[in-house]
């Protein structure tokens, strides 16, 4: 569906704008994001696939803890809204030849809320085994990230391994991805970045055009929310020639 969406041969993206055909009620727009961004990954190359995921885990973090492993990864495994209790959105398996391997825990959020102000923590808490959480990431996506800020302020069950991303931050680490020599993953990045254009979420490209704003004869000027600017005139100051007494009189004294 990417490339009918792209290329202007479907038009049922705009149910995730808040379209809605006659009759139509509900729409599971989260979960189709999910797919449709995230899916096609499932059928790369481990390799390839690995490149994205250690993107989204490093991107703009100064450390990770535990440290993702340096080489390419050997074998992926993706799962779509897997249950144990309670479902998260993907869990990604990642393995090197070493032995190592990592887990990311993954929730996307567009316009729904959270369900439930602990989702997180019982995502967390709840579908990992102690000996799991060690080697995993949870990521949070979402259009912005208060909400994982505010999980993160009531309770700090992650020690440093709850990573935040808004869909824009999303765009930005597609865009500055390194993929050459990965056709299939440069494909992706993209399909990615034209269907959220479609979404309304693209990169600023700056300004097309500025025009010089008009230079204000009086540097005495004034904001009146009625004329726009309007010329100050000096107070007049009373003489000192001839000084009288004032006072002030407050009822409540």
């Amino acid at each position: 569906m990417l490339h009918a969406f792209n290329q202007g041969k479907s038009s049922l993206y705009r149910r995730y704008l808040g379209h809605r055909e006659i009759g139509e009620k509900r729409v599971c727009a989260e979960d189709e994001i999910t797919a449709l961004i995230m899916g096609p990954l499932d059928y790369l190359p481990a390799e390839s696939a690995g490149l994205f995921w250690r993107s989204l885990i490093e991107r703009g973090r100064h450390d990770v803890h535990p440290a993702f492993p340096a080489g390419p990864v050997e074998n992926a495994r993706m799962r779509f809204w897997p249950r144990k209790g309670i479902e998260p959105d993907l869990v990604v398996e990642l393995g090197w030849p070493n032995g190592e391997r990592r887990i990311l825990l993954i929730e996307f959020k567009w316009e729904a809320p959270l369900s439930g102000k602990d989702q997180l923590h019982r995502q967390w808490q709840e579908f990992l085994t102690p000996a799991e959480r060690k080697v995993a990431y949870h990521v949070f996506i979402a259009p912005e990230i208060s909400a994982g800020l505010n999980a993160l302020s009531e309770q700090d069950v992650w020690g440093g391994q709850l990573i935040l991303h808004s869909w824009l931050g999303v765009l930005h680490i597609v865009r500055s991805m390194s993929a050459s020599g990965f056709t299939g993953l440069e494909m992706w990045k993209s399909q990615i970045a034209c269907f959220l254009g479609k979404l309304g979420i693209f990169r600023f490209q700056g300004f097309d055009s500025l025009s010089v704003p008009p230079v204000v004869g009086s540097s005495t000027v004034f904001w009146s929310p009625l004329n726009g600017l309007t010329k100050l005139h000096p107070p007049t100051i009373p003489s000192l020639a001839n000084p009288s007494s004032s006072c002030f009189w407050n009822p409540a004294s």
